[in-house]
């Protein structure tokens, strides 16, 4: 230990380093070598300045592989980076090592205002808690840009941050399959639905144009190299624009890159790359990445690799609150294409007034769920506009009307009302949705929410 051996006012110095510019300082008599950046804040803490401190090395017993630093510097004046390479003197009768050289780049991009933010981690719950941060503050409505690089998980596995705002609360099992059957919606080639919503992501990812499989070619291309031309496109100009822009409605996931990368030995894996015009990131963007993993393990398990990072690419960040809604068609909606049995089911369940355990009981809790879909729905007004329920409110009053007579009397109400909503729902998503047709709409929907609610109560005996 020596008295002064450190500068006294050590912030003064760090102050002339930032406001002279300077990039690179070089010191020895520590004996230790070392390369690493200092940034000094201003007095504010915003702006930050960077400077690459190279500390000397020495010539001693030990380190003779590092007697002498060669410090080049290139790239000036645009793009300048610092090289340094360890000059060993090695004893006599001792083989020469060459220790590799360490290269720095000491610019730096300014902030330009409104630039892109980018988060990136391997930790879902911890990127999704930032993300939603960011895109309410920092980056809202503006470019966010998410870099997740998860374990791979079990094969088929789809990953969801476990805060994730759920329409209700739901066991794991039940969750994992909640995950599972949206995202399957999702990538349906063939949608009964497509007269209200002609973008499913699957019809378009594998009947684009009404013939072309996107999937299959891009499984077909990363088959044997890699390759940049590994596209889908899911906007379809000919189908989505008009000559003025008016009237437009089509998804905001516009493009999607797979690309095939090397892990070593014969492993590979798929990374995937999505663009999103538009998008929502405290409840769509977690679906949106179980969306990614479903078609990395479809390409991957065709093709024998794992799947690997995924990336998305939002132009137009935004977040609501993290209220429950659904993301996408509401069940009873999504059974007419996935399960339509289960409308039947609920439908005996109604008429009969008891549930058996099983695919019913699965059923009356996904109608539960429906209506808690259609009331956060009416709470809240969401200028991006979300799907509510028609068709299936429309066939499962058909079965409760198509019972003997004897029946009929006591379900009419409960029949009545289904129409009632389906017909008010309908009329709301015809048109134009603003702020007041919600504020019209909403009163009634919530009202012929609880009343169905408590028919169902009546007719199954629901406390």
């Amino acid at each position: 230990m020596k008295p002064f051996a450190d500068v006294s006012n050590l912030e003064q110095v760090r102050g002339f380093l930032r406001d002279r510019g300077i990039a690179v300082v070089v010191h020895g008599h520590k004996h230790e070598h070392a390369a690493q950046f200092e940034h000094i804040y201003d007095e504010e803490g915003d702006q930050d300045h960077r400077t690459l401190v190279i500390s000397g090395a020495t010539f001693e017993p030990g380190r003779e592989m590092d007697a002498v630093r060669l410090i080049t510097i290139k790239g000036m004046p645009n793009s300048p980076a610092v090289t340094i390479e360890p000059m060993p003197v090695p004893r006599g009768g001792v083989d020469r090592r060459d220790p590799p050289a360490v290269t720095r780049r000491i610019w730096s991009t300014d902030v330009v205002p409104g630039a892109p933010i980018v988060i990136q981690g391997t930790d879902l719950d911890e990127v999704y808690d930032r993300v939603c941060e960011a895109a309410a503050n920092d980056a809202a409505n503006g470019t966010l840009i998410v870099h997740l690089d998860l374990p791979a998980g079990t094969a088929g596995e789809l990953p969801l941050p476990t805060n994730y705002p759920l329409p209700e609360p739901m066991e794991e099992p039940e969750r994992r399959r909640w995950l599972k059957e949206l995202v399957a919606w999702w990538q349906l080639e063939r949608s009964g639905l497509e007269h209200r919503m002609p973008f499913v992501h699957g019809t378009r990812l594998r009947r684009y144009g009404g013939k072309i499989n996107q999937i299959d070619r891009v499984i077909k291309l990363l088959k044997t190299k890699a390759s940049t031309r590994a596209l889908a496109v899911l906007v379809d100009p000919f189908r989505d624009f008009t000559p003025d822009g008016v009237d437009e409605e089509f998804a905001s996931f516009c493009l999607v890159e797979f690309k095939r990368r090397e892990l070593g030995g014969a492993q590979r894996a798929v990374d995937v790359i999505a663009f999103y015009r538009a998008q929502e990131f405290a409840r769509w963007w977690p679906i949106n990445i179980a969306e990614m993993r479903h078609l990395q393990w479809e390409i991957c398990e065709a093709l024998g690799f794992l799947p690997g990072r995924i990336t998305t690419i939002a132009a137009d960040a935004r977040t609501h609150s993290r209220s429950p809604t659904q993301v996408a068609m509401p069940i009873i909606d999504r059974w007419l294409d996935q399960a339509p049995e289960r409308l039947h089911l609920l439908a005996n369940a109604l008429v009969h007034g008891s549930v058996r355990e099983g695919a019913q009981r699965d059923a009356v809790r996904g109608w539960e769920r429906a209506l808690a879909d259609l009331e956060s729905a009416a709470t809240e007004y969401n200028p991006d506009g979300l799907p509510i329920a028609i068709e299936g409110l429309k066939l499962l009053a058909s079965y409760l009307e198509v019972v003997d007579e004897e029946e009929a009397s006591s379900l009419k109400s409960f029949s009545r009302v289904l129409r009632r909503l389906a017909r008010d729902n309908e009329g709301f998503e015809d048109g134009p949705r603003t702020k007041a047709e919600f504020d019209r709409w909403a009163p009634s929907a919530l009202e012929a929410v609880s009343e169905l609610r408590s028919l169902t109560q009546q007719r199954l005996k629901l406390a």
